[in-house]
This record gives C-alpha cells, structure tokens and sequence, in this order.
C-alpha cells in the first residue's frame, strides 16, 4: 500500500509518499495555507489530484483538538481561523474517493515513535514535539491516550509562570522553538518576521527591512555555540521553560521514557543541555525515592508526524 502523508505546520505543509513499512520515496513542501478552509482542502486536493492512481490513502497530522474517528476539529492551532469548528472529511467529501485519516500532530508523532521508534516496545511513554507549539503525545497501557475530549497531551496551553493567564505565558511561547526565536528577536531589538518562524505568531508584528537577512533557528543555535551573550541568555531561560513541561509529565505521568522531537530535536546540544537542566531536579526525585525516567531524542524528527499519520490511517482502517 502507499499513502499520500501531509503534516500541516505552521509555517509549511511537509508531504511525502510513503508505504505501510514506513519507507518514503517522494517528499516536499508548501507554504501553510492558514487564511481559509478553501486555502487548506485545496492543498489537500491538489496533491490527490497529483499522485491520484498511485495511493490508497491520504494520512493527515495538524495541530488542534480532533476527533480522528469524526474528523471533526474543535480547534486547530495555527490553523483555528481556517478550520476551527469545521469537519475535515465533510469539506473533502466529493474531492476525494480514497480514505482519509486526520490525528493532531502531537499524537502523531508519538504513534511513529511508539510504531517503529525510540518508544517501540514502550507500554508508557510520552513525546515533546518543539515546532511551532509545543505538540505532546502520551502512550498510556501501550495505546496512544486521546483523552475524553480528545485533549490528551495538549502541553501547548500549560502556563509557565502561576498567575499569568495570558497567551504570553503559555508553553508554546515559551518552550517551542518559535518561542525561542521570538524570544531572541526581543532581545536583540528586532521583529520576529526577521526569524523563521510561524506566520501565526507574528500577526501584527511590523515588517523588517526587505534588504535584512532572515534568520533560522540554525543561526540562533550557531549564536550560542559562539556564545552571544543576549542569545545564550535566552536560551537559558527557554529551556528552563522546556525542562519545567518534562518535568511535569515525568511527574503527572510516570512513564517509562520522554522521547524529544521536532527539528530542533537534531541540535547535538540538546539533549544534554535538557539533560543538565533536568539533573537541577535531582533532589527532589531522590527525597521522593521517585524512580528515574530516561529521556531520549525521537528517531522520528522532521518526518515523525507523517510516519505516525500513516500509522494511525493503518490503525483505523485495518
């Protein structure tokens, strides 16, 4: 069998073709279509239209609260102006004569790492994906936790700091990897349309200067292996941001193993740098005789959400 794979984020739409081992043999990339439900089924149909004869299935990671079996979305992350509300399978009905299967990417990408990745064998575990938000899965008895209203893993909309219930607060600001270069563009005095990141999170932000260099999370990273001292300064205060949200899982969760995902997952750096941050909690693991929790990279990074959406059409329709 072959899938047409889509991961919706909040800055492009990854899409590849991809058979129910896994392998990928054709991959690319359009910009997010985050203005209309028109905007993103078109992406949708486009692609069927394109590959139409030569898959079985479509398998579709986005961000948001979705019921997977209804393809309803209560919300839709980035893409909630577009599609919140809206029920995906009803607005491709006619548009599409092959099955269909929609899951939120956080639950996504801890379906592939569960299916043949760092969770394989794993009966609890959970994944952070650091993207554009911060996407969250959570494998509980060896199954993916949805949740009763499909909400399970929503880790974007923990608060970071108690008594501040603004969006400024949120762990998706905070601890995302938009949120990091957000945050170094304040620091340095610059717009955050000068950085990489979601146009959902810089709506209203001033345009720079056409002629000024636009900025990767590749470039940050380099800034703080030279030791920029406003860079590292933020990046100090990002991954304690990060570090608080592990915590809080290996604390409400007890699982066996953390997996971290998203591009930045591909940073040499990270790891240890969670790692170290995360050894700070030692104390208050040993003086509550809490047994350990191994935290790990995915083996999935940037293909994670198209390897579990593939996984989980093949759940639902095997």
């Amino acid at each position: 069998m072959k899938f047409l794979a889509m991961d919706f984020g909040g800055t492009f739409v990854k899409h590849c073709l991809m058979d129910e081992d896994a392998a990928i043999t054709e991959r690319g990339e359009i910009p997010a279509p985050l203005r209309s439900s028109d905007d993103f089924v078109k992406v949708i149909t486009d692609l069927y239209e394109k590959y139409k004869g030569e898959i079985d299935g479509i398998a579709i990671s986005m961000p948001g609260v979705i019921d997977s079996s209804t393809g309803h979305l209560s919300s839709a992350g980035a893409y909630t102006m577009a599609m919140g509300g809206k029920n995906l399978f009803e607005l491709l009905k006619g548009k599409v004569d092959i099955p269909v299967s929609v899951e939120n990417d956080g639950k996504a990408a801890v379906l592939a790492e569960k299916w043949k990745g760092s969770l394989e064998g794993v009966t609890d575990g959970a994944a952070i994906i650091i993207g554009s938000g911060l996407g969250g899965g959570i494998i509980m008895d060896g199954k993916l936790r949805k949740g009763a209203h499909f909400a399970s893993g929503e880790i974007s909309g923990l608060f970071v700091t108690p008594g501040n219930y603004g969006f400024d607060n949120l762990a998706a600001t905070g601890a995302s990897t938009t949120g990091l270069l957000a945050m170094v563009a304040a620091a340095k005095g610059m717009t955050p349309k000068q950085f990489e990141v979601s146009e959902f999170m810089t709506m209203g932000a001033p345009d720079p200067d056409p002629n000024l260099p636009i900025y990767s999370g590749r470039d940050v990273f380099e800034w703080i292996d030279a030791g920029d001292p406003v860079t590292c300064a933020v990046y100090s205060k990002w991954l304690a941001n990060l570090v608080w949200v592990v915590i809080n899982m290996k604390m409400m969760l007890d699982p066996e193993k953390i997996v971290l995902g998203g591009g930045v997952s591909r940073n040499p750096r990270l790891l240890a740098d969670v790692k170290a941050e995360y050894s700070k909690f030692a104390p208050i693991l040993n003086g509550f005789s809490m047994a350990e929790t191994a935290i790990e990279t995915c083996k999935y990074t940037a293909d994670a959400n198209m390897v579990g959406a593939v996984y989980n059409w093949l759940l639902l329709n095997k």
